[in-house]
């Protein structure tokens, strides 16, 4: 007990692993600043950073959905042989927060029953797209801020 106490309290290698996979299972929540560093990074993977920084209500759907899609896209790459760590529920929705505090959510502007026909029964972005931004902390917590290269869109969001 205290060695695995030593693990996760005593800053080294394995104690970050151990806090890594705790946030990834979500019992630990992600910080705002883990959660922009995991948007970039897990959709850089694919995509130019400017893709994400340019994307806009006139692109596509709101980044909730975008992060749907992405989702099921890496599980279907996998079935196919590909080498990618699944997206967890947890990171998922950091994720959406993180893009839809930096760019703009524009998720008022879809209608409730079209996003959650869009998620496909993804229940952790269900629950996040139910909860007024207000109370969602990594989009909060990034709503006075904008990402660099971005054209932040300002929505009137609706709890």
């Amino acid at each position: 007990m205290a060695a695995a106490i030593g693990a996760v309290a005593i800053p080294n290698p394995l104690g970050k692993l151990i806090l890594a996979e705790a946030k990834y299972r979500g019992y630990l929540a992600y910080t705002t600043d883990e959660a922009v560093t995991l948007a970039y990074t897990r959709c850089t993977t694919c995509h130019p950073a400017d893709k994400m920084l340019k994307y806009c209500s006139r692109c596509g759907p709101p980044f909730i959905v975008v992060t749907h899609a992405m989702k099921k896209y890496t599980e279907l790459m996998i079935q196919k042989g590909g080498q990618f760590k699944p997206y967890s529920d947890a990171e998922a929705v950091a994720i959406a927060q993180a893009w839809n505090g930096l760019v703009g959510n524009w998720e008022p502007d879809w209608g409730s029953k079209d996003v959650h026909k869009l998620l496909q029964g993804d229940q952790a972005l269900i629950r996040l797209a139910e909860t007024p931004v207000t109370e969602r902390p990594i989009e909060s917590a990034l709503k006075n801020k904008q990402a660099p290269g971005s054209h932040k869109e300002d929505r009137k969001t609706t709890p």
